[in-house]
């Protein structure tokens, strides 16, 4: 089973706004990215599809942090890191990764 829209906003809610066929578009490439990684558990890899979708779509979304109503300050969520590392999102996606090919990482 691939992973939904409705599966990739349930855990990133800032993605409710998106439009589907933007997020449909994420999960395609996911869906390719895993493929390439010869997942068998078809858990494990909605779970991939899931969260690389959800870091590809955060990338292009920007998240407040916080709020101010006096003077109307916004900050907004920087990136944690490079590449996949730098959302909540690509970080799960390579703790999957590496529990499921045992430490044994394809580069995409």
């Amino acid at each position: 089973m691939d992973t939904t829209v409705d599966r990739v906003r349930a855990i990133a809610k800032h993605l409710a706004k998106l439009p589907d066929a933007t997020i449909e578009m994420y999960i395609e490439d996911a869906i390719d990215e895993v493929e390439k990684q010869k997942v068998r558990n078809g858990k494990t890899k909605e779970r991939l599809q899931r969260n690389l979708a959800a870091h590809f779509a955060s990338l292009n979304v920007r998240r407040t942090t916080s709020h101010s109503i006096h003077d109307m300050n916004s900050s907004f969520n920087v990136p944690q890191g490079d590449d996949l590392k730098s959302t909540e999102y690509g970080q799960e996606y390579l703790r999957l990764l590496k529990q499921t090919n045992g430490g044994l990482l394809r580069l995409m």
